[in-house]
């Protein structure tokens, strides 16, 4: 045979990898830092019944991690057993995962630290004489030894990724590595608080919380009893879904979303579904680009989440993700319309770390946040009602003349946003009418108004009701209004200081809260003249189709044309024909087909109606006259809320007298 023939001899382009190189990669999946693994074994601790917790970091849990329970414990040959791969004792089938109620059931956390790191375990079953000790060599070899020990477990991880520089060289700095830590072990407290989590570094406690009864407790050991005062409970049951917990007002905001923390079935996630039901909840209540604080715990059947789809199971999958995010977004909605109002001292906006900030002290009280109380004679939808025989102006709302004839709105042009307008008031005797969506005290500002009319309105009293609202709670027309600054702002001077009302907020919240009383069914639409042909991807044609009936209620008239596009024959009346309605029926879609409730109607129709009320606003830079800005403020009190435009900017400012004091060194 040549030698031409002969196949040349070469070593194996394809290989099957070491075991111990395996599991050092997989590990990755499963231990990405510090707090990775000291979650990991803190949710094994509380599977195993732990009451109390104990965590010892060194160098941020680079070079040491110590947990010690007081749990059931492992007897020595489980022990040896937990250390290897896929080894559980929370699984036998598949079918276990749909009624799984521990933390931990894969049986990767103690296999994935070892590959990564030196682990000493030492655990004593109850019942048992004595303990075991045991030690995972770099070859992941498992020494076993016995030796007295305490009921329960104590796992040490020494050199984290000192086996694997590649990864070490990626952990950050020992501080950031302890915060970490910190949020994750402070979320685990929040969820057990029948349980003692103790956390230490470097031999200095930096978290302890001992056990407790009532979950509020807990609230103030992890929090603060300062931030803890601010917040408000809620709770809500739809169908097979309860949720519970605790959030912010609306006055509190921080500028990342790290205050937000959701569980599942004691899991603490971070889901897409929890998260747009509390981001839809605030809508209009605060600015882009903030976040609440929100503590949500769902508690729903297992069989309805599947919580193994993400390597560090901080994700899970809902069989009905629309009725777990109709529960939270009711239950937190629900909440925030049963709140009096804000906080005296509200900390967070600003520094979220240190929870000061540029938040300002309101002394206000209800008044500047009122959901639920009405003015005096107040009708349907909070709307002024003038007393019968009122025969001045003393007697009707400030602004209004006798005559019913409102200088305020009595130019303004009907019907621009599409709505019908009717006559708001039928005389000195008559009623508000409750059909036209802008009152006639605060309609639009007329911008050339006459000689005659200036001196009529500078006739106009301020009108003071003949009685005080139930509880005697501080009412905005109880401001005394003393001017207009930079021509935008309102000056008010209350009993404790001065209050600046943004003019254009007040208004847009006043035209946003009128809208949305009238749609409650569905926005007005104006019908093309010539349909236009939208593209869109099959996904959300299909969602748009499913979800006609909240498409519709959002102003829009969509059929199918072809597989990949939609005709729109209709769109809504606040916006131009020339829009963008290519993105705002992709946008629509996406929503719709992750979510798929009757809520999502209503947050659609918010966000329009937002763009109608700012549309018509008076503006930053308008000049206003006295007894147009009177009337602006009184008529905050009619309405549900009165704290933030529908933006979620805050419409008011306060500056208190001390503040003053202060600055001037008095």
């Amino acid at each position: 045979m040549s030698s031409e023939s002969a196949a040349p001899a070469t070593a194996p382009r394809v290989v099957v990898l070491p075991s111990l190189v395996a599991d050092q990669i997989a590990a990755g999946e499963v231990v990405e830092r510090p707090a990775s693994g000291v979650t990991d074994l803190v949710e094994n601790a509380l599977d195993a019944g732990a009451t109390r917790i104990e965590v010892e970091l060194e160098v941020g849990g680079r070079e040491c991690i110590r947990v010690r329970d007081d749990g059931s414990g492992m007897a020595p040959e489980d022990a040896v057993l937990a250390l290897r791969r896929h080894a559980t004792s929370k699984l036998r089938v598949l079918d276990d995962l749909q009624t799984i109620g521990t933390l931990g059931f894969r049986g990767e956390a103690l296999a994935s630290i070892a590959a990564v790191g030196r682990v000493v375990l030492v655990t004593r079953e109850r019942g048992r004489e004595a303990g075991v000790r045991l030690e995972v060599d770099d070859a992941g070899r498992i020494e076993s030894r016995p030796e007295g020990a305490p009921y329960g477990t104590t796992i040490e991880v020494a050199a984290l990724f000192g086996r694997v520089p590649a990864r070490r060289k990626f952990l950050r700095s020992p501080q950031t590595e302890l915060a970490h830590v910190t949020d994750w072990f402070g979320r685990l407290a929040l969820a057990h608080p029948e349980t003692g989590f103790f956390l230490r570094h470097g031999g200095r406690e930096v978290l302890g919380c001992p056990a407790v009864t009532r979950h509020e407790e807990r609230l103030e050991q992890v929090l603060g009893s300062e931030r803890a005062r601010t917040l408000i409970p809620f709770a809500h049951e739809e169908g097979r879904v309860r949720v519970h917990g605790w959030t912010s007002r609306a006055g509190q905001s921080f500028p990342s979303a790290k205050q937000i923390s959701t569980w599942v079935r004691a899991r603490s996630v971070r889901d897409r579904v929890l998260l747009r039901a509390i981001g839809d909840a605030y809508r209009a209540l605060l600015p882009q680009g903030r976040h609440p604080v929100v503590i949500a715990f769902v508690d729903l059947p297992g069989t309805l989440v599947d919580v193994n789809v993400h390597p560090m199971k901080t994700e899970v999958r809902f069989a009905s993700a629309d009725e777990v995010y109709t529960c939270l977004l009711r239950g937190l909605r629900a909440a925030l319309d049963a709140a009096a109002g804000p906080p005296v001292s509200a900390a967070g906006e600003g520094d979220e770390e240190s929870g000061r900030g540029a938040a300002f002290e309101n002394r206000i009280g209800a008044a500047m946040a009122r959901y639920a109380e009405r003015p005096p004679g107040g009708g349907s939808n909070g709307v002024w009602r003038v007393a019968p025989g009122a025969e001045s102006a003393g007697r009707s709302r400030p602004g209004a003349r006798p005559d019913g004839d409102d200088l305020l709105a009595r130019d303004a042009p009907s019907g621009e946003d599409g709505f019908a307008r009717a006559p708001a008031l039928t005389g000195a005797a008559g009623a508000w009418s409750g059909t036209d969506p802008f009152p006639a005290a605060v309609g639009e500002v007329v911008k050339n108004r006459s000689a005659a009319s200036q001196a009529e309105l500078l006739e106009v009293g301020a009108g003071t009701p003949a009685t005080q609202p139930e509880g005697g709670a501080p009412r905005f027309r109880d401001l005394r209004v003393v001017g207009q600054a930079l021509r935008g702002w309102i000056v008010c001077e209350s009993g404790t200081g001065l209050v600046l009302v943004d003019q254009h907020a007040a208004h847009e919240r006043i035209r946003f809260e009128r809208l949305r009383a009238q749609a409650t069914t569905r926005l007005p639409g104006q019908a093309l003249l010539v349909p236009r042909v939208v593209e869109l991807d099959a996904a959300a044609v299909a969602a748009l189709l499913e979800q006609r009936d909240a498409v519709v209620a959002a102003g829009f008239d969509v059929e199918a044309f072809g597989e990949g596009a939609v005709i729109v024959r209709t769109l809504p009346a606040a916006l131009d024909v020339g829009c963008d309605a290519e993105g705002l029926l992709a946008e629509l879609a996406g929503d719709l087909g992750e979510i798929g409730a009757s809520e999502r109607a209503d947050a659609a129709r918010d966000l329009l109606l937002a763009r109608v009320a700012c549309h018509g606003a008076v503006r930053l830079g308008d000049t206003l006259e006295l007894r147009e800005m009177q009337a602006l403020v009184a008529e905050l009190d009619t309405i549900p809320f009165a704290a933030t435009c529908p933006h979620g900017r805050p419409l008011l400012a306060e500056l208190s007298r001390a503040e003053i004091e202060r600055r001037v060194r008095r």
